[in-house]
């Protein structure tokens, strides 16, 4: 998934105190059915918001972290075969399946031109690839595991989209990775996004994850508070058939086919990551884009390097080291950018492995060479392999858990909160709860006028 994972501020763990001290009070009736949920780093940067923020009416169950059952198991727009009672318009069906999003990725509703396409994306594990001088070993088992009983699902050699062997877990908006620098030149809103969980054969869960990542286009500031007036708009509304038609009123904007007219094929993916054992061990995280180089009539969905990652063969180098330490201002503000090249060489990693359990550092022995230890956990927070990790965030690989059918998915303590300090690799605790920190910067956001958005700092979201 794509969040910064970052250290809290002082003020963040203000923020957390306040909170805590105003528990006892009754929620208000949207927060009663909240779950709980979590931190990372457009953090709250005006302490005279304070009290707004903790008194603020967004609701993160309904506005930024969607998982209820009648929402991930919507009969009409999870389904394509359900009988189901007729529902609130806008209503597409099948809308939210991993099948129909193919479309907006492809740009046609074609059968044949979406399942050559999907084959394509899938086939990319058949063959060990590189990118960026990295090479990712094939993992040869997505033919056996996916490609071959969708296959037989669908009857033929041809995928069939309503057979996607996807389960829906969450509907996600992330308007704190919104960008203000330059609109027209690629910034956005934030993100929206769709969590799915590949099923195997029988209909049972795997360890695949696959998240769908789309940019919310906004062309100037107004655009922005546009997106988050629409998102927060969900929180008056109770969860059933009304909440699920003004959700997807609002996904259809960026879902659809032709959302985003100037990105190839016309779609407002950003990217499409995936995390997983289930084809071959070790986790292995991979990250796709549409090929803004195509000379087709459809560009592909391609395999590109993992934002933020270093490749896995600079664990414990120098490299790693000097790039921390000639970097650990923009680390520290949260700017910081992994290249693809660092003193002339490869740099960033074309997969990101989870066999880093310890996280990312210099030369053994640790924490030896890296000058700032909390620069050092920050750059391996923002990696995927350390955001998905133990050392760095307390999580086993998963931020949003695959679920059976009639529960809704489990979420980390990252996400939700609640986990205690983690110690990181050099002794340094830290405490996260991510979607708060969202709920309290969406707060802020729709407080903010255009003058205050456009003077936002640029930061770096990764996962």
């Amino acid at each position: 998934m794509r969040v910064l994972c970052a250290r809290p501020s002082n003020l963040w763990i203000l923020i957390l105190t306040a909170a805590a001290a105003l528990a006892a009070l009754p929620p208000p009736a949207s927060a009663a059915a909240s779950p709980p949920v979590a931190n990372a780093t457009r953090v709250s940067r005006d302490p005279t918001l304070l009290d707004a923020e903790l008194a603020c009416p967004v609701d993160p169950a309904r506005e930024l972290f969607i998982t209820p059952i009648s929402v991930v198991e919507d009969c009409f727009r999870t389904t394509w075969t359900g009988i189901c009672q007729k529902p609130v318009q806008p209503a597409t069906r099948g809308a939210w399946t991993f099948g129909k999003l193919m479309e907006g990725l492809a740009g046609t509703t074609d059968p044949a031109a979406l399942s050559k396409f999907t084959l394509n994306w899938l086939g990319q594990w058949k063959v060990a690839k590189i990118v960026n001088g990295d090479t990712v070993p094939a993992r040869i088992n997505i033919d056996s595991f996916v490609i071959q009983p969708w296959l037989l699902a669908s009857g033929g050699s041809q995928l069939d989209m309503k057979k996607a062997p996807f389960r829906l877990l969450a509907i996600v908006a992330r308007l704190d990775l919104r960008q203000n620098a330059g609109y027209s030149s690629g910034t956005t809103a934030g993100e929206g996004r769709f969590v799915f969980n590949l099923l195997d054969a029988a209909g049972n869960t795997t360890q695949f994850l696959a998240i769908l990542e789309y940019g919310l286009d906004a062309a100037d500031c107004n655009g922005v508070l546009n997106w988050a007036n629409i998102w927060h708009a969900l929180g008056s509304i109770p969860f059933g058939p009304n909440y699920n038609a003004a959700l997807q009123s609002v996904t259809d904007r960026f879902t659809s086919i032709g959302a985003s007219p100037n990105k190839p094929n016309r779609s407002a993916l950003n990217q499409l990551r995936t995390n997983e054992i289930f084809l071959a061990s070790p986790w292995e995280l991979r990250e796709f884009h549409l090929s803004a180089l195509s000379t087709g009539t459809t560009a592909p969905l391609e395999l590109n390097t993992v934002a933020q990652t270093p490749r896995r063969n600079l664990q414990n180098t120098q490299p790693i080291a000097d790039f921390t330490n000639a970097n650990e201002a923009a680390i520290l503000a949260g700017t910081h950018v992994v290249p693809l090249l660092f003193n002339g060489s490869p740099f960033r990693g074309a997969a990101a492995r989870h066999s880093l359990e310890q996280g990312w550092d210099g030369p053994l022995p640790s924490c030896t060479s890296i000058t700032n230890p909390e620069a050092r956990h920050l750059l391996s927070l923002n990696t995927c392999s350390g955001c998905h990790g133990s050392t760095e965030t307390g999580t086993v690989f998963k931020h949003v858990e695959p679920r059976n059918l009639g529960s809704p998915s489990q979420l980390s303590t990252f996400l939700a909160g609640g986990g205690g300090a983690i110690s990181d690799l050099c002794g340094l605790n830290h405490q996260f709860s991510d979607i708060e920190r969202r709920r309290v910067d969406l707060c802020q956001l729709l407080r903010k006028s255009c003058a205050q958005i456009d003077a936002e700092p640029a930061v770096i979201f990764v996962h």
